[in-house]
């Protein structure tokens, strides 16, 4: 170190002999690695301290081009960086600066208030050195002025002159690792100059001198929001301050769910933060006004939330030195299940605003199609496009009219999904919309929801042409038992729909004469219909309702009491499965049904095994002796000498011949 002393010594004499007594010649350089400025401010760019002055709204970075001042939205028409920091004589300034593309503009110069170098030279969309020669003291302002609107770039300045302060600037500045900016709290930061006998810095903002300052001895650690601003000290010479300004960068909570305007889940669900080991503290409401941000004093995160109507949270991570990361906002929209069955068909009247007033309804569609379109009014006319119901039961079918607005070549597609919460969904079923202009189509789902379902979708997953959608039906299904025996009554509170039921057979009951015959049912029944079944323990599709139907079989929803000899109920008796009249007080089961005896003659019920599902079977509760044997017709009438025909005996049908 004493031999690079001695060399600068014999420098400064041999400038001095030569008549350079005005100083030594020394660049200054600042390189945007950054942005700096983010508005019309004085900021320190390295030792220097710059002031932005203009028109312009915007500031921002570009890794190739530098700090960005301006953008077509709020330009920069007029644009000036000044500093009045480099005392001596101005040999060179170097701008290297550029536009955005096609811009219009010029950049000049000027020191102590008068023209430098060659002015106006016309600045290009590709980042290039602007160089400007000359000799003279005083203040640096770098104008650039655009007829166009673009945004415009600088990425480095400068600037050569010759010292009027005598040796000071011939030592090197520290250089800072890393570079000045946003760093993790925790982060050691090195200073280095090679040549330097010791490097003294400060952290209060203050400038180290030769004699104040720490000395640097190893790396610093930062915690909180730190600016360090070090010289170079080589025996009498000190170099320019270096300053570094660090922030400290803490991530934002992350969430375990996407949110947004469009994003719906099922009332109840919940949602997960996380912020690696820092602490999340949060602020919440649930109806739809926004929540203030969050303090340390706010609720610290301790597990899931749950979604109530509109809820919106504001949320912070805090590191363990206290400092706080940007405030993260989500919305969440939580969605009551409706009941199924659920039914909807569009109206010139009625598109999508009233399909989401419905409860559990949410919808990603923008518009509807014109009135004259209807049913057809909702608007599928995007991938990703959805209709989304929430259900209190497990969904048994979805079914949904559709048409195409153009003609297509492959197809557009809509697909039905499902989820357990609206979090996740999984297809259960696609359907292809091809053919010609206005085409109409019906399509219902054959394949099985999962039992835990509770979120059924319509989305139109492929798009070829436009579709829309008229008429959405939701069905749930109830599960009817039949016991060993391979019989039951049967009544629900719901309507239900027996059409292509196979599994069982149901019956309604009518009278004859003085017989009861068990008419198939083939179609919809009204709730609280009482039905004989037969078969397998199957589920049957409830509906929204059904026309009133002829039957004689009582359905009883809830457990109800019947006085001894009042009631005909489905049993085992000494003849086998029929209905007989209760001799005792009985309690009818829910959802359950029975004769009553009042509308069927005589005291007891002649037993039946099966019935004939060709002609329907016929039951005799003609009054006759439980253990009597006989022959009857059709009618009812007990035939003692039967001729050729169609007979009852035991229940059954037989044919004489």
């Amino acid at each position: 170190m004493k031999h690079f002393n001695l060399l600068k010594t014999t420098l400064l004499l041999c400038a001095l002999i030569v008549g350079s007594l005005s100083g030594w010649a020394a660049d200054y350089s600042y390189t945007f690695s950054s942005k700096q400025f983010s508005s019309n401010a004085s900021v320190e760019l390295g030792s220097v301290s710059w002031t932005l002055g203009g028109d312009g709204g915007y500031w921002g970075y570009d890794g190739t081009k530098g700090q960005q001042f301006g953008s077509g939205g709020s330009p920069y028409k007029s644009l000036t960086l000044s500093t009045s920091g480099i005392s001596g004589t101005i040999t060179n300034i170097v701008v290297n600066a550029s536009g955005a593309s096609s811009v219009s503009a010029k950049i000049s110069c000027s020191v102590g208030g008068s023209s430098f170098g060659t002015q106006n030279q016309s600045i290009s969309s590709t980042a290039k050195n602007y160089t400007f020669s000359g000799s003279a003291s005083g203040a640096i302002e770098i104008s650039i002025s655009q007829t166009s609107s673009k945004a415009l770039y600088i990425k480095s300045i400068t600037v050569t002159y010759v010292s009027s302060g005598g040796n000071v600037n011939i030592v090197d500045a520290p250089a800072f690792s890393p570079a000045a900016g946003a760093i993790a709290a925790g982060t050691t930061v090195t200073l280095t100059q090679a040549t330097a006998d010791e490097i003294r810095y400060t952290l209060d903002g203050t400038d180290p001198t030769k004699t104040t300052g720490t000395v640097y001895s190893g790396p610093i650690v930062i915690t909180t929001a730190k600016t360090i601003k070090a010289i170079a000290v080589e025996g009498d010479d000190v170099s320019s301050v270096a300053t570094a300004a660090y922030t400290i960068n803490v991530a934002t909570p992350t969430f375990n769910l996407e949110s947004g305007n469009d994003k719906y889940y099922l009332e109840g669900s919940t949602f997960t933060m996380s912020a690696s080991s820092n602490t999340i503290y949060y602020n919440l409401t649930t109806d739809g006004s926004t929540p203030a941000d969050p303090t340390l004093s706010s609720t610290e995160y301790s597990g899931p939330i749950s979604i109530t109507g509109t809820t919106k949270i504001k949320a912070i991570s805090v590191d363990s030195y206290g400092n706080a990361s940007n405030v993260v906002t989500r919305t969440y929209t939580g969605v009551t299940p409706t009941t199924l069955p659920f039914s909807w068909t569009g109206s010139s009247s009625e598109g999508k605003d009233e399909l989401r007033k419905l409860t559990g309804v949410a919808l990603s569609l923008a518009s509807d199609y014109a009135a004259s379109n209807a049913p057809y009014r909702l608007k599928f006319d995007g991938e990703g496009k959805f209709v989304t119901i929430f259900t209190d039961v497990k969904p048994y079918f979805v079914s949904f009219s559709a048409k195409l607005f153009n003609a297509t070549t492959t197809g557009s597609k809509l697909t039905v999904q499902e989820s357990v919460d609206g979090k996740e969904f999984s297809d259960v079923e696609e359907f292809t919309i091809n053919g010609s202009a206005n085409s109409t189509f019906g399509f219902t789902t054959t394949n099985s929801f999962d039992t835990n379902t509770r979120v059924v979708r319509l989305v139109l997953s492929e798009k070829d042409q436009n579709v829309g959608v008229g008429t959405i039906v939701v069905t749930k299904a109830e599960s009817i038992t039949i016991s060993a025996a391979g019989w039951a009554t049967y009544s629900s509170s719901n309507a239900l729909d027996f059409t292509g039921i196979t599994a069982l057979t149901a019956y309604t009951a009518t009278k004859v004469g003085n017989v009861v015959k068990f008419n198939k049912v083939t179609g919809k029944v009204p709730a609280n219909t009482g039905l004989l079944v037969r078969g397998e323990t199957t589920s049957v599709p409830v509906c929204a309702s059904a026309e009133a139907v002829s039957n004689l079989l009582v359905g009883v929803p809830a457990e109800t009491v019947k006085d001894a000899g009042t009631i005909f109920v489905l049993m085992k008796g000494s003849k086998g499965i029929g209905f007989y009249k209760n001799t005792n007080d009985f309690t009818l089961r829910a959802n359950s049904a029975y004769l009553r005896a009042e509308d069927v003659e005589g005291s007891t019920a002649r037993a039946f095994i099966a019935l004939d599902d060709e002609t329907t079977g016929i039951a005799d509760v003609k009054a006759v002796k439980e253990d009597a044997e006989g022959m009857f017709d059709l009618q009812g009438r007990k035939i003692a000498k039967p001729t050729k025909g169609l007979y009852i005996v035991n229940g059954k049908k037989i044919v004489v011949k």
